[in-house]
């Protein structure tokens, strides 16, 4: 019997998953994260070779951006 409150949240529906426009652009088409991480591992290499991910660096201060285009090189606090 399933439980009638288990409704799914509109997060785990979400097909895609969320990237803002770019401020130049106006295209959300080439935005991807900037990943802050004190180890880079050859995964992270690797989706930032594919396209999925920009590799910031090993500090993140708290006016870092988080988002960057790779069309037009734009970088951005969200």
């Amino acid at each position: 019997m399933s439980d009638p409150f288990d409704i799914p949240s509109r997060k785990a529906v979400r097909r895609k998953p969320f990237r803002p426009r770019c401020k130049a652009c106006r295209t959300n088409r080439h935005v991807v994260p900037i990943v802050y991480s004190v180890e880079i591992d050859e995964t992270l290499l690797e989706r930032e070779q594919a396209g999925e991910i920009k590799i910031g660096g090993n500090a993140r201060s708290v006016d870092a951006p988080n988002w960057h285009c790779t069309c037009c090189g734009a970088r951005w606090l969200r």
